[in-house]
């Protein structure tokens, strides 16, 4: 993607289209624990065995969390076609979802659909308007939308590419809920990941699994308690001091469930080297750290054993911004430092434990902006939060770290999720966690891991 369009993206993600938050106009009975599915047929789990893709699978999870007794009793639907656009939902909103009486409404479309191969730019257009219609039409009746973003196709070259990213950057700034359904399955191409689809247009098994884990698990219980869209907040970040004698806390974050494709930000100043972030692998076995390196750079050292070591100078008490990417079914794990990619390795990773600071962190560190999203990021994406922009989607921690490191609100979670922040002193630093009592979804088997590939602000 070109500067010059990227910097034009950024600017439509500060002005976001004429999305009402009105309340319904008439008297509307909705039931407050209920979830449809409307969209098409990748929704509709085709490509699944049985059809029961990955909003099935999330349905699923949804019902093992409330048997387990930390989410509520959801009842979902879902009434997706194949080969709807928004068109085809537009006119059939009425018919089909009204008599569904739900709170909450996942529309899940695609570009393909609309017809981006043929008409491009014009489609692209129609598109969002439709959307944006789609969400003031849903709102005006009371009910709660939810957007998943676009995702690949075999048959799509660069240009369809191009658009799809494109569309998942402006939703991703909109005042709206969504889900980064491309971050699960994209090869970095925009076509389905080798061993993931089931023909062109359709995931598999497999792929429906791996978009199943976008969405955050406490999403519609977040919502259903009221909890706002997260936006930007300004923060001078907590500063941690680590010596021999009094070393310094971690902040830790337990994923609520199991974890394929991720990201996770942090912004940081320091002037010395020491570890920035520990995250703990699978069944809490093996840790990756990532650190400011004796050379004033940072390093990846992954839980599998993989290193990426950086370019860019870090340790020059500036912010920077630090990114690790992560698509399990691609393999791949990529490490931003700012606005550069400083490398990728081939693994797969299902974290299960994140800890920041701790007693290898740097003798002093300033911490701001905590991000986790539930999928991978590609450059556009790392590029727009490095300039700022808030992207919402998939998103399940955004903690600003904002005041003193012992005051409560230094560790609030502003994202659409009811997961939470924990400090541990520096003995408990690394012991393995306990996951919240929350089950685990099915997860498909392990396939092989592909062979080894090889803004800053002041």
């Amino acid at each position: 993607m070109s500067r010059l369009l990227f910097l034009s993206l950024l600017a439509c993600l500060s002005h976001s289209p004429a999305i009402a938050q009105s309340q319904p106009s008439t008297p509307t009975t909705l039931d407050s624990l209920k979830l449809v599915y409307m969209g098409s047929s990748v929704p509709a789990g085709v490509g699944a065995t049985n059809q029961h893709g990955y909003t099935a699978l999330y349905s699923d999870l949804l019902a093992q969390r409330a048997a387990a007794g930390v989410g509520l009793p959801w009842k979902t639907a879902n009434i997706s076609i194949s080969g709807n656009n928004t068109i085809a939902v537009m006119k059939r909103f009425d018919a089909d979802l009204l008599p569904q009486h739900a709170k909450y409404v996942v529309f899940a479309l695609a570009l393909g659909n609309e017809g981006i191969k043929e008409k491009g730019q014009p489609i692209f257009e129609q598109f969002k308007t439709n959307l944006v219609t789609l969400i003031n039409q849903a709102r005006a009746l009371g009910m709660v939308p939810i957007i998943t973003n676009g995702y690949t196709r075999n048959d799509y070259g660069p240009e369809q590419y191009e658009f799809t990213r494109r569309m998942n950057l402006l939703i991703q700034g909109w005042n709206v809920p969504s889900i980064n359904l491309l971050g699960a399955v994209d090869d970095g191409q925009g076509r389905w990941t080798t061993g993931y689809w089931f023909d062109g247009l359709h995931p598999n098994d497999r792929g429906h699994a791996e978009m199943a884990h976008t969405i955050v698990p406490s999403l519609f219980d977040a919502l259903h308690a009221g909890k706002p869209q997260p936006t930007r907040r300004t923060s001078m970040g907590i500063k941690l001091t680590n010596t021999a004698s009094r070393p310094a806390p971690t902040i830790r974050l337990v994923p609520e469930d199991v974890v394929h494709p991720f990201t996770t930000i942090i912004r940081f100043k320091t002037g010395t080297a020491g570890q920035l972030l520990a995250i703990r692998d699978s069944a809490g076995l093996a840790v990756g750290t990532l650190q400011v390196a004796p050379g004033g750079v940072v390093s990846y050292n992954s839980a599998k054993g993989q290193r990426i070591t950086g370019k860019v100078p870090v340790a020059d008490n500036h912010w920077h911004q630090l990114a690790l990417t992560h698509y399990y079914a691609r393999g791949a794990t990529q490490l931003y430092v700012d606005s550069t990619q400083e490398g990728s390795v081939a693994e797969r990773l299902r974290p299960t434990q994140l800890d920041l600071g701790g007693a290898t962190a740097p003798r002093r560190v300033q911490l701001r902006d905590w991000f986790f999203y539930r999928s991978g990021m590609n450059q556009d994406e790392i590029l727009a939060v490095a300039a700022d922009s808030l992207l919402k989607s998939s998103l399940e921690l955004y903690a600003p770290l904002n005041g003193r490191q012992n005051a409560s609100d230094s560790l609030s979670n502003l994202a659409q999720s009811l997961n939470t922040l924990h400090v541990v002193s520096a003995a408990q630093k690394m012991q393995k966690t306990k996951r919240p009592a929350s089950p685990t979804r099915s997860v498909t088997p392990q396939p092989a891991t592909p062979p080894t590939s090889t803004k800053r602000r002041k």
